[in-house]
């Protein structure tokens, strides 16, 4: 059980629950003898290849993120770009263009919390990989100022989602002694993006033509196509096999991803404790929203906006504040503020960033 001096005293109930402010928490009991999977680090991730494998495909929406960040911001400067779009010579429609993208990011991180729910990690992955898709297409076949502004905007929808939902997945299937370490591996994947953006269109800024713009748009499509053949192979997560009832295949799930067989004793202690987490926290739900429990669609995304609102209530806003903070300074300190046409666009990447460590938190078990 968690302690805390500076909490007040709690009155556990049966079950094993406690009360504080109105807030149900739930009282952990960590076995000291529980035997790991196995060595925690990066050591962890050589002992289980299939979980690391699992991870470098999810992470793939943090490449495409990375990868349209820097893809822009040496086409914005091609005079094949710009003989094409006379707009962006101008510094509003120029911030306009390239903010459109952290918009839709923001519009998509807000929505994937319920879709991720309903449909599963998995498949909102492919649903946002598709998105995405149909954004660099238009990019890449844009005509005139217009049809890149939108198609900006459709493409940072599925970059949104893609930074929502992969670090979500990669958290769930991942073994405990190395959780921390794979979801390093998405930033790292940005920055990695960023990289290769930057020296592909090194490459091709002095072709002649379009093409010199229209190929970096392109071959963004490539880590697309990658993640959604990875993902067909990847499998359900265990904790939201369990949510729907699925517990078979949660188990199976859990045993695939570990390497080791359904009657294996860590494989059962932790799929107990998957299931004790997901019922605390549908009971919770149910406590805190009674009218919002029928199912449906409706009651899906009212109970999703609910969720949001839980955040910044309190008994959670330290941890909220804490996410929130660490994205703001994380996005602050790689933006150029002295341009003041970017802060446009600065100002899009935090309400984005904010957004999606917002709702990894809430995603995330209520006692954490």
């Amino acid at each position: 059980m968690d302690k805390k001096s500076t909490e007040p005293a709690k009155d556990l109930s049966p079950d094993g629950r406690s009360s504080i402010h109105g807030f149900t928490h739930h009282a952990e009991d960590i076995l000291p003898d529980r035997e790991p999977y196995g060595p925690p680090g990066v050591r962890g991730l050589i002992a289980n290849p299939f979980v690391l494998m699992c991870a470098a495909c999810s992470t793939l929406g943090g490449l495409t993120f990375g990868y349209d960040q820097g893809v822009v911001s040496v086409i914005l400067v091609m005079d094949q770009f710009l003989e094409r779009f006379p707009e962006v010579n101008s510094g509003f429609w120029k911030g306009l263009m390239t903010a459109m993208i952290e918009l839709g990011a923001l519009i998509g991180a807000f929505n994937q919390g319920w879709i991720a729910d309903k449909i599963s990690r998995r498949y909102s992955i492919i649903v946002a990989v598709c998105i995405f898709t149909i954004g660099s297409v238009l990019q890449t076949a844009s005509v005139d100022y217009a049809m890149l502004t939108v198609a900006r905007l459709i493409g940072g929808v599925g970059i949104g989602m893609l930074s929502m939902v992969a670090p979500l997945y990669i958290s769930e299937i991942s073994p405990p002694e190395c959780r921390g370490t794979l979801l390093v591996m998405e930033e790292l994947f940005i920055v990695l993006g960023i990289v290769i953006a930057y020296w592909i269109t090194y490459g091709t800024r002095y072709m002649a033509g379009e093409w010199a713009w229209r190929l970096p748009f392109l071959l963004q499509l490539i880590p697309g196509f990658i993640l959604v053949a990875g993902v067909i192979m990847l499998p359900f997560s265990p904790r939201w096999l369990v949510a729907k009832g699925r517990e078979e295949e949660a188990l199976h799930s859990l045993s695939r991803l570990r390497q080791l067989p359904t009657s294996d004793k860590r494989v059962r202690q932790e799929l107990l404790d998957i299931k004790a987490e997901v019922r605390f926290h549908q009971q919770l739900n149910a406590e805190k929203h009674p009218t919002l429990q029928g199912g449906g669609l409706k009651n899906a995304v009212l109970l999703d906006l609910a969720c949001w609102a839980d955040c910044f209530q309190k008994g959670c806003w330290r941890r909220t504040h804490i996410g929130v903070m660490m994205m703001f300074f994380q996005q602050v300190s790689n933006e150029d503020m002295t341009n003041p046409w970017k802060k446009l666009t600065t100002v899009g990447s935090l309400l984005e960033s904010m957004l999606s460590s917002i709702t990894r938190l809430r995603c995330s078990k209520p006692w954490d």
